[in-house]
């Protein structure tokens, strides 16, 4: 049994360390034709990598601003993107609209794109856009990753977006998106950093407030790995809820499990993949669908994916 688990711990490591060929290619089905498709499938998609490519992109988009190319304007709270299609985030909405408390038509539209996103990826958006899980990677390698080790109920982060909620209706201003969001301090530091690689003026005070919020969900990932993500933030928890009822979602192929339980420790949001193995599909509120348990699972017939079906 320790020899089993030894061998579990060196595979978790390597997986960790090496961004190379998943552990697909040794997976053994019943059906070797399956088998062969489902590792080649894998092999192609490399989850990892393409999502760094579409934060990179992400990112670029947002930088063309200072080349005159509004393709992405503002940030991933609020957005004016292609130019002309307006876009705001679900939690920045309804917190600008307890604030306000005026119901407009503009704000609605601008909302509606993204809640049909959500209905189609759920939470995709934080294991495959939002900037912090890439941080928060390279954090996790540094410290070589592990599980985190506090156990919070999830629904404090749902007690957290109420308290926002009521405290912007209470002082008519978005607090949580205005100064605490992860998302806005983000790409404020990011325009302070490009304003002053090109010597333009920039307000010391919002350079120094928002790379210190930055700093300090850094120093809160090297504590307590993922803990932002998993309970705490109110942008991640909303975007949960759509988990339950999206297209995407994690489904499973027929056949035995290897009983490897990678699935299980490769997931930093602690979400227990193989407690749904004999399920259709899972809809855990916690998944990002970043595909790490897809791309380390080293079963004997039933293969992890995501499906949108």
């Amino acid at each position: 049994m320790n020899t089993a688990k030894d061998s579990n711990e060196l595979r978790v490591m390597s997986y960790e360390l090496n961004d190379k060929e998943t552990p697909n290619s040794k997976l053994q089905t019943p059906n070797s034709e399956l088998n062969s498709s489902l590792a080649t499938h894998y092999s192609l998609l490399k989850l990892s990598r393409l999502r760094r490519f579409v934060l990179l992109g992400i990112i670029v988009l947002f930088l063309l601003q200072f080349l005159r190319v509004k393709a992405l304007v503002g940030g991933l709270s609020g957005s004016l993107a292609v130019w002309f299609v307006k876009l705001i985030d679900v939690f920045a909405y309804l917190e600008s609209l307890v604030a306000s408390g005026d119901f407009t038509t503009t704000a609605l539209i601008a909302v509606l794109p993204i809640i049909g996103i959500y209905l189609i990826f759920g939470r995709a958006f934080c294991g495959w856009v939002c900037p912090m899980d890439f941080l928060f990677e390279l954090v996790d390698r540094a410290k070589k990753w592990k599980k985190a080790n506090i156990k919070m109920s999830p629904k404090i982060g749902y007690v957290i977006a109420a308290l926002f909620l009521v405290s912007s209706f209470i002082v008519e201003i978005p607090i949580f998106s205005n100064y605490f969001s992860h998302l806005t301090n983000f790409f404020r530091a990011l325009t302070g950093g490009v304003f002053l690689a090109l010597d333009l003026p920039v307000e010391p005070v919002v350079l120094v407030y928002s790379v210190s919020v930055i700093l300090i969900l850094l120093g809160l990932e090297y504590a307590f790995p993922r803990l932002w993500c998993r309970v705490l933030c109110p942008v991640g928890k909303t975007y949960g809820l759509f988990n339950k009822i999206s297209l995407l979602r994690l489904k499973y192929y027929p056949g035995e499990c290897g009983g490897c339980n990678l699935c299980d420790r490769l997931c930093y949001m602690n979400v227990k993949v193989s407690h749904s193995i004999d399920q259709p599909g899972m809809r855990d509120i916690n998944c990002i669908y970043c595909g790490r348990c897809a791309e380390g699972c080293e079963t004997k017939g039933k293969l992890v994916k995501l499906s949108l079906k």
